[in-house]
């Protein structure tokens, strides 16, 4: 599609993104895009302020593609403010918490800061002359939560495998926005990369196209909030958006997804947090499970959403439990999680020991104690070594 070119003449004196928001009735993190993409004129020089203050009569210009996205550039005080977390760590694997605005490997901006080059540079800094870190899945830029990355070649070769016939187990939750109508259900699609935009996109019908891959997405509903609903998910497959794809196809988008959804004032991302990641070790055969808690912008909204809950059942004079939804775990998914738990104890029981000859050995009774103490005084009375004095010269 054509590259659109809008001119006009300021009448206010404000902020050069607010001008631009208002005038091509863009959202504000859009309006910064633009900027820092160098689409904005003024007086035919470009200008990558946001805050720049315009003078009324000055000339705009700007010059940008409709169809593609301009992302806000973070500022590099704000990325080093939020250094990654480290979650679990050994020779072969290592499992970071990402935050959400980072992205998780670089890209051809040199402006784009992400979190490979953040722990590249960490090791660095602590002697590492040779690090290597190899990349093995990836989670959106706004999008928080539990990373994974392999530290050496047999830690890659394993996570692939693991990834390819879909034996690792990836929670996340999320927030809709809607009343989703079933409890818990399952999502398939085939989805497909668009050329022009880059946006993942559900394919309808039987027909086959190229490039077409299958997503499969597992949810339950864990709260319901007012005009919102928060879901737990697990993905069989992982497709790049997909979870974000999925429900915005069904008239459910992410809270805050602004290119599947719309832009909300609860929060400036989409609300999709990657909680939890397990699997079994793919060189010591040990199982690994990773979780992160829940971010700060999340349970802000959480907890917004559940005052405005409070305030309508005050209103209407709602007491108790009364119309609060409660998740129901059938009688077989209990069994499921009994059996579960009995098949790890028996895998654990069946495991050498490796700290056994760090254990302590029982700890005395108080007769014992005396006892022994009764036997030092004897033993040190009977052989009292002489003792070697020191004494200054006068």
């Amino acid at each position: 599609m054509a590259r659109l070119k809008k001119q006009w003449s300021a009448t206010e004196a404000i902020a050069l993104a607010a001008e631009i928001k208002k005038t091509l009735s863009v959202s504000h993190r859009q309006a910064k895009g633009l900027i820092d993409g160098r689409c904005v004129w003024v007086n035919e020089v470009i200008i990558q302020k946001h805050g720049h203050r315009l003078i009324p009569g000055q000339t705009l210009r700007v010059d940008y593609d409709p169809e593609r996205v301009y992302e806000l550039i973070p500022t590099r005080s704000k990325i080093d403010a939020t250094p990654f977390e480290t979650l679990f760590e050994d020779k072969h694997l290592l499992f970071v918490n990402k935050p959400a605005g980072l992205l998780t490997v670089p890209s051809d901006s040199p402006h784009d800061a992400s979190l490979a080059d953040r722990i590249s540079d960490h090791y660095r800094l602590r002697g590492f002359r040779r690090f290597e870190l190899y990349i093995v899945h990836r989670l959106d830029k706004f999008t928080s939560g539990v990373l994974v990355f392999a530290k050496t070649p047999e830690g890659l070769h394993g996570l692939k495998k693991l990834f390819n016939l879909h034996k690792i187990q990836r929670i996340y939750k999320a927030i809709l926005v809607g009343e989703l109508p079933e409890n818990s259900g399952t999502l398939r699609d085939q989805l497909m990369e668009q050329a022009k935009t880059l946006r993942m996109k559900v394919i309808k019908g039987k027909t086959p196209t190229m490039g077409v891959k299958e997503a499969i997405t597992h949810y339950r509903v864990i709260e319901r909030l007012p005009g919102h609903t928060v879901l737990e998910i697990r993905l069989e497959t992982g497709r790049r958006n997909q979870i974000r794809v999925q429900f915005a196809d069904r008239g459910y988008p992410l809270l805050g997804d602004q290119v599947y959804g719309q832009e909300s004032p609860l929060i400036d991302r989409q609300a999709l947090h990657a909680e939890l990641l397990g699997f079994t070790h793919p060189v010591t055969g040990q199982q690994i499970t990773v979780q992160s808690k829940s971010p700060y912008d999340m349970n802000r909204v959480l907890e917004l959403l559940r005052n405005q809950r409070r305030l309508h059942r005050a209103e209407t004079g709602i007491r108790g439990d009364v119309g609060i939804y409660k998740p129901h775990i059938t009688d077989a998914q209990k069994k499921k999680r009994v059996n579960r738990m009995k098949k790890f104890n028996e895998r654990t029981a069946l495991r050498p020991s490796t700290n056994s000859t760090l254990t302590r050995p029982p700890r005395p009774t108080r007769r014992e104690s005396v006892q022994i103490k009764e036997n030092r005084t004897t033993q040190s009375s009977k052989s009292s070594p002489k003792v070697r004095v020191w004494k200054k010269k006068t």
